[in-house]
């Protein structure tokens, strides 16, 4: 059963424009949403994280946009540049009790230096474990 929801698919923009990946949730328990990037042939890694606390976080080119009400939220990448090619994960958790932490899907962002950003979604499921 998904809880957290990723979106465009696809979603193409010009190098040096915005890239904005979607995340929808379904529990409003879910209070700390961090997105991680995978490089190919690399481990996931964390990129940034926001708080339910706040509804908008920035790091350089990065900023997640969180709208508590409606359950989504969204990261920004300015500038967008061939480096950001890469795999994003959307989670969501609670302070861990049973039931509480979630299935995230994941996006694929791929940058071209002289043309387009495509953002490719695919259906592969992991779970999120609360540590």
């Amino acid at each position: 059963q998904e809880q957290v929801k990723q979106s465009p698919q696809p979603l193409t923009v010009q190098e040096g424009e915005i890239s904005i990946l979607n995340c929808s949730y379904e529990k409003s328990a879910f209070d700390y949403f961090p997105w991680y990037r995978q490089y190919p042939g690399k481990g996931p890694a964390f990129l940034i994280a926001i708080h339910s606390v706040v509804n908008e976080m920035k790091d350089g080119r990065l900023t997640i946009f969180l709208n508590k009400s409606a359950k989504q939220l969204s990261l920004h990448i300015a500038t967008s540049q061939p480096g950001d090619s890469a795999t994003y994960f959307c989670a969501a958790s609670a302070q861990c009790s049973p039931d509480t932490c979630s299935l995230y899907q994941n996006l694929q962002l791929r940058l071209q230096t002289h043309s387009e950003v495509q953002v490719k979604y695919t259906h592969r499921h992991t779970q999120f474990v609360c540590a």
